[in-house]
C-alpha cells in the first residue's frame, strides 16, 4: 500500500491566507472576500482547504451571518461550506509509523500542521483555550471517532485475528490527542499521538460481567475486569462513562502506570467541576448496549475529576472512562505538554468528528457552542428521580460524507470500499435518519392498504 494522499509541499500560510479573507468580510466586501478565498484554496490539498474555511469562520461568524442576507446566488454554495466548517471535523489520516499508510499531513510544514489542528481548536473550542495558544500554552484537543466498547484492537501476538477475537472490549486507539503551542516567538509548534482512545472499554462494563445469559449480548466475548461507572439512570447496574465533547480545564495529577514509567496524568480542576456549564460533560451508556447514544435514557451528568488523560498499555487501553494514549507515544505527549514550564492548567477540546458512527448523545451545535452557551429550553428535563438532563435529537446534516466515500469507491471500482462507505452510512445520522423516515413511511403505507382492503371487504 502507498499513501494515496498528497505529498508536494505547499508554501501557503493557512493563517496569514485566512486572515486575509476575513478582513475583507469586516470591510463588507463580501464577493471580494469569497474570492480571495477560492484563490487560497485552489490547487491545495483537502486538509488545507478545510482549514482555511474553520479559520475564516471563527474569525468572521458575525460578518458572514450579515453576508447570508445580501449574498448572491453564486456566494450561495461557499456560505454553505463554509457554514459546515464549523461543526465536527473531519479526522485527517496521520500515521507517522509506517511512510506507505494514508497520511495527509506529509508535505506540510510544522506551521501547517499546527494550523490544521488549531482551526479546530477556534471552532471548536471556547476563550479559555484561545487565550492559551496567544499566552505561549500548550492547548490540548481530542478527536474522537464513535467506537463501541466491546472492541479490541489486532493484537499482532495472535495470527489470523478473526471478528470474535476483537470483541474482547479491550478497547481501540483510533482517536487523536493533538498538542498545541506558540512561543515566544510567534513560533507554532505541534504534536500529534494518533494511537489514542477518548472512550472506556467494556471490559470495565458491570454489563460484562461473565453471568448466565451473558452469551447473548454484546458482551459474550470481553473480557471483564472489576466495573467502573455510576448507577444514573436509578438501576441496580453501574454504567460506564465518558466525557463528553467540550472545553474542560486541566490540572496535573499522578496515575498508576502500565506499560509506562512515567505516572504524569492530567485531571479536571476544581474550578471546572463546580462550573455549572459543566453540568453535561459526562456521558453514560444507561443502556449497555456499548454506544453513547440518545437511547441512554438519564445519562448526562455533571463533570467529576475521575476522568482523566494518562497512559495505557500496548494491547490494552486500559480506559474506564479515561482518556489515553499509547505508551510508545505519552512521553512524547507529556514533553509537549510540559512545554512552557511556567504552566499549570491545560485547556482540553474534545470534539466528535464527521464520517464515523454518530452516536454521542452531546453533540455541539452547528457552530460548537460551549454547553453553557445553549439556552435551557433545548434540554429537556429527564425524570425527576435521576436529575439528569437528556439532549434532543440534533439536526442532521443535509449530505454525510460517507455518500461521498461511496461515490467515489464506486468510481474507482472498488466494491469493498463502496461496501464499507455504504455500511458507514447506514449507520450515521442522516443514514438512521433515512431509516427512520422509510420506517415511518412504510407503516403508514401498509395502514393504508390496511384500510383499502377493510373498505373493500366492506364493499363486497
Amino acid at each position: 500500500m502507498t499513501n494515496p494522499h498528497p505529498t508536494i509541499e505547499t508554501d501557503i500560510d493557512i493563517r496569514m491566507a485566512a486572515d486575509r479573507v476575513i478582513e475583507h468580510l469586516r470591510q463588507g466586501r463580501y464577493e471580494a472576500a469569497f474570492q480571495v478565498l477560492d484563490r487560497e484554496r485552489a490547487d491545495e490539498r483537502r486538509v488545507v482547504q478545510e482549514s482555511l474555511d474553520r479559520y475564516v469562520v471563527a474569525g468572521a461568524r458575525t460578518e458572514l451571518d450579515q453576508a447570508r442576507r445580501v449574498a448572491s446566488p453564486e456566494a450561495i454554495p461557499v456560505l454553505e461550506r463554509l457554514h459546515q466548517a464549523a461543526g465536527p471535523p473531519r479526522m485527517p489520516e496521520y500515521n507517522h509509523r509506517d511512510a506507505n499508510s494514508p497520511n495527509e499531513l506529509v508535505g506540510l510544514t510544522q506551521e501547517q500542521k499546527y494550523d490544521v489542528y488549531a482551526s479546530i481548536v477556534e471552532t471548536r473550542g471556547n476563550q479559555a483555550a484561545f487565550n492559551a495558544l496567544r499566552n505561549e500554552q500548550s492547548v490540548i484537543l481530542g478527536l474522537r471517532k464513535e467506537t463501541s466498547t466491546v472492541r479490541s484492537m489486532d493484537d499482532p501476538r495472535i495470527p489470523g485475528v478473526e471478528d470474535r477475537e476483537l470483541r474482547r472490549g479491550t478497547g481501540v486507539y483510533d482517536d487523536h490527542i493533538v498538542v498545541l503551542r506558540k512561543d515566544r516567538d510567534g513560533n507554532r509548534h505541534w504534536f500529534l499521538a494518533d494511537r489514542a482512545s477518548t472512550e472506556p472499554t467494556a471490559q470495565y462494563d458491570a454489563h460484562a460481567r461473565p453471568v448466565p445469559g451473558r452469551e447473548s449480548t454484546p458482551y459474550a466475548d470481553v473480557q471483564w475486569r472489576r466495573p467502573q461507572g455510576e448507577r444514573a439512570d436509578g438501576d441496580a447496574i453501574p454504567d460506564l462513562g465518558r466525557l463528553a465533547e467540550g472545553s474542560i480545564e486541566m490540572l496535573r495529577a499522578t496515575h498508576a502506570a502500565r506499560g509506562n514509567a512515567n505516572d504524569f496524568s492530567l485531571r479536571p480542576t476544581p474550578e471546572q467541576v463546580r462550573e455549572p456549564r459543566s453540568d453535561n460533560l459526562v456521558q453514560r451508556d444507561t443502556n449497555g448496549d456499548g454506544w453513547f447514544t440518545q437511547d441512554d435514557i438519564g445519562g448526562v451528568q455533571q463533570l467529576n475529576n475521575s476522568f482523566k488523560i494518562h497512559a495505557g498499555s500496548l494491547y490494552n487501553t486500559d480506559s474506564a472512562g479515561c482518556q489515553t494514549i499509547h505508551p510508545g507515544e505519552y512521553d512524547e505527549f507529556i514533553a509537549a505538554v510540559q512545554a512552557n514550564r511556567q504552566q499549570t492548567r491545560w485547556q482540553y477540546i474534545l470534539t466528535s468528528t464527521e464520517g464515523g458512527l454518530f452516536h454521542d448523545v452531546n453533540r455541539g451545535d452547528e457552530r460548537g457552542a460551549e454547553p453553557g452557551e445553549r439556552q435551557p429550553h433545548q434540554r429537556p428535563e429527564a425524570p425527576a428521580e435521576h436529575g439528569q438532563r437528556q439532549r434532543p435529537p440534533q439536526a442532521v446534516h443535509p449530505i454525510d460524507p460517507a455518500v461521498d466515500d461511496y461515490l467515489a469507491a464506486l468510481l474507482s471500482g472498488d466494491p469493498a470500499a463502496a461496501d464499507r462507505a455504504a455500511t458507514e452510512f447506514a449507520r450515521s445520522a442522516e443514514g438512521r435518519h433515512m431509516e427512520t423516515q422509510g420506517n415511518q413511511w412504510l407503516a403508514q403505507h401498509q395502514a393504508a392498504e390496511q384500510a383499502q382492503s377493510q373498505e373493500r371487504q366492506m364493499a363486497r
